[in-house]
């Protein structure tokens, strides 16, 4: 792939998701393009591009999506889970018995294996435990990855990537060559499509945040906007959980860390009003930047309105 085709695909992303990638990540662009070239059945790279530059809205949104979409798997960082499942819940069960209720978000899931395993950690810590409402709700960018999650089916490599026998047996059922994930833990999540550059219209806060792996990809200017809004979000004393070696400075300024553990953090409860937005890249262009187009966003899920998406409302 030619400098300037990685150039203008780096900047298509950027506009449409805030993403901010550089050479470092040429590799990973080239990769995710070949597949998308090779998929779509184009010729080459510049054959994309050109239909792109006219302006081909539904190709823009699948092209974004595409070099948006993460690698990921079941319990991934297995320890981080291990302690989620026997430190965190069980003060959540104990702090929140008057309430009943907790809610859980896992930002950027990808196909779902990280929602799908938080509601596993759920259902085995509170079997049972029926008078509870428990809301769990994956969200990504990429269509694609949330169709695939909603469905819950994946291959023998997906499910012993992170899982061992006994687990796979407990909260799967085989479904042809693959396996379904089992009612009971499907119905404790709910998978929607969401941009993070758009705001977010709660009618109840969380608990647990998980957004590993997502921040990093982004300015420093919109990882502080996302961590203002991911924290007014939270209860208070919320729980976020980013990557195990994600580095993103900012994350003092609206978290705590929490002593023991190195990638989860609790909400320090800053209001938003506190906070100076910066413009959304879909709105504004740099001054020496040629003009690309609009990413479209879904009907139905967001608000007319800049910055404000109804995608948790009940």
């Amino acid at each position: 792939m030619k400098r300037q085709d990685f150039e203008f695909l780096v900047n298509l992303l950027r506009q449409n998701a805030g993403w901010d990638f550089d050479e470092e990540q040429y590799f990973v662009v080239d990769k995710k393009i070949s597949n998308f070239i090779r998929e779509k059945g184009y010729a080459s790279v510049e054959d994309l591009i050109d239909e792109l530059k006219v302006g081909a809205k539904p190709l823009i949104s699948q092209v974004v999506e595409s070099l948006a979409l993460s690698d990921t798997c079941f319990y991934r960082d297995y320890d981080v889970f291990n302690r989620f499942e026997n430190s965190v819940l069980p003060n959540l069960r104990e702090n929140n018995r008057a309430a009943k209720k907790l809610r859980f978000w896992s930002l950027g899931c990808s196909t779902g294996q990280e929602t799908y395993s938080i509601a596993m950690g759920v259902r085995k810590k509170f079997l049972g435990l029926d008078d509870w409402k428990i809301d769990i709700i994956g969200t990504d960018i990429s269509s694609v990855a949330i169709s695939k999650a909603q469905r819950g089916l994946y291959s023998n490599f997906e499910v012993q990537m992170g899982l061992n026998v006994r687990t796979i047996l407990d909260c799967f059922h085989k479904d042809g060559e693959q396996w379904m994930v089992n009612d009971d833990i499907r119905k404790m999540v709910e998978f929607r499509r969401y941009n993070l550059l758009d705001d977010i219209a709660l009618t109840d806060k969380f608990e647990v945040i998980f957004c590993r792996n997502v921040l990093r990809f982004f300015t420093p200017e919109y990882q502080r906007q996302i961590l203002a809004r991911l924290s007014n979000s939270q209860t208070q004393g919320g729980i976020l959980y980013l990557g195990k070696n994600e580095h993103i400075p900012c994350v003092d300024e609206f978290y705590e860390k929490l002593s023991g553990y190195n990638c989860v953090y609790m909400s320090r409860g800053i209001s938003m009003a506190k906070l100076k937005l910066v413009q959304d890249p879909r709105e504004m262009l740099a001054e020496d930047e040629e003009e690309m187009p609009s990413f479209v966003r879904p009907s139905g899920i967001f608000k007319k309105r800049p910055f404000v998406s109804s995608v948790f409302d009940k």
